[in-house]
């Protein structure tokens, strides 16, 4: 796509032109409302970046740790861009070899094989040159250590000034309060390296608009424990992304929306996502399958496993922010950080909450089997897998345990979790289900 005449980058056309189709394949489809919804999304982000460059808008480098309301709310032009979108957005509607590439890249360029892939792709963005350059850069040390390793190395690699919050491991009233005189600091630093003000009076409107979002999510959350579920499973996959890039505008109110109604209509007309309605019911916690969402799709179709929820779709209940006064709008985006963010609320504290948030879920959903898809550099949730395989084990909850990439296919391809997913599915759980 060209704006102002301008050729693009040939990753960003990719993306521009894999979404458009997907628009033009789905936009009839009565069935596809909420999937129409994200592609919708992610056309308008990337106009928005063109728009942007093109105009020369003072772009805000942050990492997916962070939603963007404070930078947003800048009484000026201003564009916040979380660095691993463009290798997001390849895995999910433009090529999935171009990640590849820019792993490789990463690591060629001395970011260890052991940290995360998707920092490793932001990396590898950057070093190969295909990213609006930022006039300043601001990243939160959470969900994981990965994150501050790409955090560091982006800030050496780009020397523009940049900002590192941080993020206790905790999550009490303490760590709150703690966390929003963390925020006036980010705050402080964007109004020195933009040139611009924070506008409370902006920032209402936009913690309003989360609020409204997170009323949605809710809502959604709730339509999707229905038996059966009512929707297709790789929607719940994407909702990090919404929560990264549209936290307090427009586009995520509409999303969110969508997402809801469509759910919510599915369920009083007793609509199903697989077939029939003879579903399994797969708890999925860690990481998507990124690199391929028609995964999901072979799951419904050849095994009838539906996933009505996963730690990424979970909308923890703890999002919404006071908007009174400045101080309760700073403590409610703390608590967000600490306490809702899927990764940031599980990841950063003690193994209980993680293991918590799985027992609570799988009951609410009312699940089959447990998946533990373990991303392989997520280390700490790697490092507590003994103490989560006891706690399903107890509960009686089956657990499927297996070692993936979310956005590499060369770690575990997806006819390899085929295969896994097969064995599982029709040896252990299907028997088990008999029984009962």
């Amino acid at each position: 796509m060209a704006i102002l005449g301008k050729d693009r980058w040939d990753e960003w056309e990719s993306i521009y032109e894999g979404v458009d189709g997907l628009i033009t394949l789905y936009e009839e489809d009565p069935e596809s409302r909420g999937l129409n919804a994200y592609f919708k999304g992610f056309k308008k982000y990337t106009e928005d970046i063109f728009c942007a460059m093109d105009e020369r808008t003072p772009i805000v480098w942050h990492n997916c740790g962070l939603t963007s309301e404070l930078i947003k709310a800048m009484d000026g032009p201003i564009f916040p861009y979380p660095i691993e979108s463009l290798a997001v957005l390849e895995n999910l509607v433009g090529e999935v070899d171009y990640t590849m590439k820019v792993i490789d890249i990463a690591e060629d360029h001395g970011l260890a094989p052991e940290v995360c892939s998707i920092d490793k792709s932001a990396l590898g963005g950057a070093v190969k040159g295909v990213v609006p350059d930022p006039l300043c850069m601001v990243f939160h040390n959470t969900p994981c250590d990965s994150q501050i390793a790409a955090s560091q190395t982006l800030m050496e690699l780009n020397g523009a000034p940049s900002i590192l919050i941080d993020i206790p491991y905790l999550s009490g009233d303490r760590e709150v309060r703690y966390v929003a005189g963390q925020l006036k600091k980010e705050i402080a630093f964007l109004e020195e390296h933009t040139g611009l003000k924070l506008s409370w009076e902006k920032l209402e409107d936009i913690c309003n608009k989360n609020n409204e979002m997170s009323e949605y999510l809710l809502s959604w959350n709730e339509a999707r424990r229905a038996v059966p579920c009512p929707q297709i499973s790789k929607l719940v996959g994407l909702m990090t992304a919404l929560m990264v890039v549209f936290s307090g505008d427009d586009m995520g109110v509409y999303i969110a929306k969508e997402l809801m109604e469509e759910a919510t209509a599915r369920v009083k007309k007793g609509d199903s996502a697989v077939p029939g309605g003879n579903e399994i019911r797969a708890i999925w916690y860690q990481d998507p399958v990124w690199f391929d969402l028609s995964f999901y799709d072979w799951l419904e179709s050849e095994l009838n496993v539906v996933v009505p929820i996963d730690l990424f779709g979970y909308h923890a209940p703890e999002g919404f922010i006071d908007t009174s006064t400045p101080e309760t709008m700073l403590m409610g985006l703390a608590a967000k950080y600490l306490r809702t963010l899927p990764m940031s609320r599980q990841f950063k504290g003690p193994i209980d909450q993680f293991i918590d948030d799985y027992l609570q879920i799988y009951q609410d959903f009312k699940g089959d089997f447990g998946v533990f898809a373990g991303h392989i550099a997520c280390k700490h949730a790697w490092g507590g897998i003994g103490l989560f395989k006891e706690a399903s084990r107890k509960a009686g909850y089956p657990l499927m345990v297996f070692e993936f990439d979310m956005f590499d296919p060369r770690i575990t391809s997806s006819e390899a979790l085929q295969e896994e997913f097969s064995r599982y599915v029709n040896d252990i759980v299907i028997p088990r289900m008999d029984v009962k």
